[in-house]
């Protein structure tokens, strides 16, 4: 189970920084955009940080893609 988890906060982590990338948002932008400290977003996209709901969905609207799509997409890394 942890396992899994893992695996998911690392999808979750590559999938914000490839959807704020594809818009051409820099972590300070989209931090704005989402309410957010820019330190908030870095540590997310490098896995030291698990959002919480809120932020999770405030990230979501702020890349305008719809929630699950950060738990779903096929990104490398």
């Amino acid at each position: 189970m942890s396992e899994d988890i893992t695996n998911y906060e690392h999808k979750f982590a590559l999938a914000i920084k490839h959807f704020r990338k594809s818009r051409g948002l820099s972590q300070e932008a989209l931090a704005h955009k989402a309410g957010l400290d820019r330190k908030t977003i870095n540590r997310i996209e490098q896995g030291h940080y698990t959002p919480t709901m809120t932020n999770f969905f405030s990230i979501s609207a702020a890349l305008e893609v719809e929630p699950q799509e950060l738990l779903t997409a096929h990104v490398g890394g």
